[in-house]
């Protein structure tokens, strides 16, 4: 889910196995250079050993970025519900899981006679949508190399619960909305220590390009900060407007992955939907250099 191609930087610069800084080799042995040696001292190791070449962008950075954000996502907040950090607050997540016939057969088209390794990427995207009390929702979706990362559905609502718990954790204490009781299971797990436990197929191998798996880090989260996430279970997320709000929102994800809609459609109808939802002027938060 996290691969891709990358452009090199050409440079004989390398990200670091162990602290993703920039290495190189110089008299047969592998050292960080400066400024990256000076200006991240505090973080770069004392055995640079190299993972693999580096992208122009992180040559730039000087690092490889540790979260990758998803092809498809959009985050915003509704003005009228700000409220101050350490309010409680609820979130609705929900994953949008769909066989996608049109691309497959596009595809099939468009490679008539050949194996089928890259059906299932464009095949089986997955939206996602979270909805909060306080006006921060979100929207987006991936797709997979197989045709199943666990269960699909689930695999897509765990993706929403990691984007929701990045925005709002620890500034807010959160209460999760949740039909699976898997979900629920999990994050109590995570809450008790075992930041190991996955949903079966879950791959928790490093990605293709060095960065942990998002569930891993999530766990990682849940547990630092477990005194600030519980989770509900409902029996239907339609139970709640939350629910049903992100459920709207991981279905234009879906959709804007699946080539539905376009990008403005998608920020459009986002909007729209989260302030229908919560029953405020669809009015967002400014956003420095909008």
């Amino acid at each position: 889910m996290e691969g891709g191609g990358h452009h090199m930087s050409g440079g004989g610069e390398w990200i670091c196995t162990n602290c993703k800084i920039i290495c190189v080799q110089r008299d047969g042995a592998w050292v960080h250079p400066e400024p990256w040696a000076t200006l991240k001292a505090r973080w770069i190791c004392a055995n640079p050993q190299p993972m693999r070449e580096a992208t122009v962008g992180e040559s730039k950075r000087g690092s490889m970025q540790s979260l990758k954000r998803d092809r498809w996502i959009i985050e915003r907040q509704l003005q009228r519900l700000v409220v101050p950090e350490g309010t409680p607050i609820q979130v609705g997540v929900v994953g949008w899981y769909q066989h996608d016939d049109v691309a497959a057969a596009e595809w099939r088209r468009r490679h008539p006679g050949t194996r089928e390794d890259g059906l299932a990427q464009v095949s089986h995207p997955r939206g996602w949508g979270y909805l909060a009390s306080d006006g921060h929702y979100g929207l987006g979706a991936t797709t997979t190399q197989r045709r199943y990362d666990g269960a699909g559905e689930l695999a897509a609502e765990l993706r929403a619960l990691f984007w929701a718990c990045r925005k709002l954790l620890p500034r807010w204490p959160t209460t999760v909305l949740t039909d699976y009781p898997e979900i629920h299971d999990l994050v109590e797990a995570w809450r008790r220590g075992d930041t190991e436990r996955v949903p079966e197929g879950y791959n928790t191998e490093d990605r293709e390009s060095g960065r942990e798996a998002k569930l891993l880090r999530l766990a990682r989260a849940v547990h630092q900060h477990r005194d600030l996430v519980t989770v509900k279970v409902l029996d239907d997320y339609a139970d709640t407007p939350l629910g049903a709000g992100a459920n709207k929102l991981s279905n234009l994800g879906w959709r804007w992955c699946a080539n539905r809609i376009r990008k403005t459609e998608a920020k459009e109808s986002g909007l729209a939907t989260a302030a229908r939802y919560l029953g405020v002027d669809p009015v967002l938060v400014p956003v420095e250099g909008e």
